[in-house]
């Protein structure tokens, strides 16, 4: 259990009031001259109306009253003092002439704690008065020192509150949190089923498809091929068209099985030549029959941290897609510029700009359907795999005037 702070001892250094109550100044001098040398603070009143207005606005340690005085006498202000409650326990001596007893037991009787006469000795009555200072003073040092230890009695109860609450709200934020993540593991394990039942169905879709798919392409073919002679020619570009519209529907199944598996493909990232990733890439496009000759300039040095397959996979459809898009032929290139960004630019046809948040989404063309051959994945494909890499995608162009498609890899 911890220990409660103690305050440090308080040392009272104030000096202490002391009210002197007499009609005669006279007698007011001569006891300020006896009490002067204890060095406390001596307060003066002619008459017992006086003497009550000071202790109305100040605390007294001690009370040195005359018995006679004229209008309101000593034992009538001891009994009007003692009638209060801020003033009831102010000690209270008289300092009288007269030596009647009946004076003195009345002064016992409205409080007083000494009854001196005068003549008196001076140094007896500082020793009363000194004593009567110093037990003030000792119980004013006890107050504050138990108003010190109540003030840190509330602090540390304060504290303790505080550590309690905080310990209270760390525990419901690990409850919470314990809830969060057993519910984000159960939505994760129920995605992660979902993804494999699609693959699985991608999988058995793409079976079913390809078989008619392969039938419909090699049944158009062997009727060109055997039976050319007997169609016409509307009945052979039929076939043909038929023939195209099934190879296209299987170049669509191939990417759509190959965006669903990028998202699920391990990652293996090492530091690998983009330049040599690069340059088959353009060695393998430049070998295809494109509508006019395309040539490649691949930067030599390009080195990246990154998965081999998915920086293929990426390289393949930029740099088809940059052929594809060049139909007057010109060079593509292959580089790294500002900020680390690699690049793939052409000279093809370009695009407007305030199109080009479409051109990563799926299914997404910024030309005209059966201009330029392609499914509509291929960068859908790109900006996954950049995104897996904790990489950027963008792409800057002016119609007519080629496109430059920048990407980073984390």
């Amino acid at each position: 259990m911890d220990a409660v702070l103690e305050p440090a001892i308080v040392r009272d250094e104030r000096k202490a009031n002391i009210l002197l109550v007499d009609d005669r100044p006279e007698n007011l001098v001569a006891l300020e001259a006896i009490l002067d040398p204890l060095g406390e603070s001596l307060w003066k009143a002619y008459s017992g109306k006086e003497a009550l207005r000071h202790l109305l606005l100040e605390d007294f340690a001690l009370i040195l009253l005359d018995a006679e005085m004229p209008g309101m006498n000593g034992f009538e202000t001891a009994e009007l003092i003692r009638q209060r409650e801020r003033t009831r326990h102010v000690p209270i001596i008289f300092v009288t002439a007269h030596r009647e007893s009946q004076h003195m037991f009345r002064s016992y009787s409205v409080g007083a704690v000494d009854y001196m006469t005068k003549p008196f000795d001076p140094e007896i009555l500082r020793s009363k008065v000194r004593i009567f200072v110093d037990l003030f003073k000792k119980n004013e040092q006890i107050k504050r020192q138990a108003e010190l230890l109540h003030q840190s009695e509330l602090r540390e109860a304060e504290r303790r509150q505080q550590e309690m609450q905080e310990s209270l709200e760390r525990e419901h934020m690990r409850r919470l949190t314990e809830e969060l993540e057993a519910r984000v593991e159960e939505r994760t394990k129920e995605l992660v089923q979902a993804n494999e039942e699609m693959e699985a169905f991608c999988y058995s879709v793409s079976h079913d498809l390809r078989a008619p798919l392969r039938a419909i392409m090699s049944t158009s073919m062997i009727l060109i091929e055997d039976s050319g002679e007997k169609l016409n020619e509307n009945d052979k570009e039929q076939l043909l068209r038929q023939s195209a519209a099934a190879k296209r529907m299987g170049k669509l199944i191939d990417d759509l099985l190959q965006l669903s598996r990028l998202g699920r493909k391990a990652m293996e990232r090492q530091w690998i030549d983009l330049s040599d990733i690069a340059q088959a890439v353009a060695d393998d496009m430049g070998s295809r029959d494109w509508p006019k000759p395309i040539s490649f300039k691949v930067q030599a040095g390009l080195q990246a941290y990154a998965d081999p397959g998915l920086a293929h996979i990426l390289l393949v459809n930029l740099l088809e897609n940059a052929c594809k898009y060049s139909p007057n032929g010109g060079t593509i290139e292959v580089g790294q510029g500002e900020r680390d960004a690699f690049f793939v630019r052409d000279e093809g046809i370009g695009f407007e700009m305030k199109y080009a948040h479409k051109l990563f989404l799926p299914f997404e063309r910024l030309v005209a359907e059966g201009d330029y051959e392609g499914t509509g994945i291929g960068l859908a494909n790109v900006q996954r795999i950049v995104q897996r890499h904790g990489g950027k995608i963008w792409a800057e162009s002016e119609l007519g005037k080629g496109a430059t498609f920048y990407f980073t890899l984390g």
